[in-house]
Formats: structure tokens, sequence, C-alpha cells
């Protein structure tokens, strides 16, 4: 066992479920979003917004976010309690907010929570970085 009680293993399905995540994200595929964003979900955007599963999962829906390119990388993921995993990363993307085209470099740090259905995401924070 890993510090927090996490295992390597652990590690091994959230590096896969940062996967999953990104080609979802990048589809735009709500489903699979669905099935990786925790119900309780607290997302803060680069912005200072704080968004909830189904808001960010309607900006997918409507449209009103969609993704050209996505890249992840530079991951730090760190177990900090049973079932609790921390991932650190940066993303690279282009695409459309509002209509309008974007270009961003973020920093992201992500809580991963195992429930019953699997790795989701609890919790989430971005931050603009150069």
């Amino acid at each position: 066992m890993d510090q927090g009680g996490s295992t390597a293993h652990d590690l091994e399905s959230v590096e896969a479920a940062e996967r999953l995540l990104c080609e979802a994200a990048l589809a735009g595929d709500v489903a699979a979003l669905d099935a990786l964003l925790a119900d309780d979900l607290v997302f803060v955007n680069q912005f200072g917004h704080v968004l909830s599963k189904e808001d960010d999962l309607d900006l997918h829906r409507t449209g009103a976010f969609r993704l050209e390119t996505l890249a992840f990388s530079a991951y730090r993921l760190s177990p900090i309690a049973p079932g609790v995993v921390l991932a650190v990363l940066r993303a690279e993307a282009t695409g459309t907010a509002g209509g309008a085209p974007f270009e961003a470099t973020l920093r992201f740090t992500r809580i991963w929570r195992q429930d019953p259905a699997g790795w989701r995401v609890a919790s989430a924070h971005s931050t603009a970085i150069a």
C-alpha cells in the first residue's frame, strides 16, 4: 500500500480515467463525461466561476463549449486517502467557447474519488499558465 492507503493499481486506474476524460471532453461525449464526473462535482474554472456537474455537462450538451484540440501532460498523481487521488496536470486546448475561438494553456488539479461506479472527479480547479 502506498501513502493514504491507495495502491499502485489505484494510480493506474486514475491514470486510465484521466485518458478517458480527455477523450470524452475532446469528443464532447456527454454520456462519457457524465460517467466520469461525480454527481456532487465542484469545478472552479480559470475565470473563478463555480460549476456543478450539470453546468459542465450543459456546456458540452448545448455546444456552448467545443474543443478542437486537447492534450494533457506533466501528470502528477498522489494518493491522499483510501479511494481518493489528487491529479495535477497541464492542459493545452483550442476550441470555441460561447462562439468565440480560444487557445489556452491551463494547470488543473482534480480530486478523483472511487465509488461503486468507478473513479469519478469530485473536485476540479483550473488556472491559466504561460
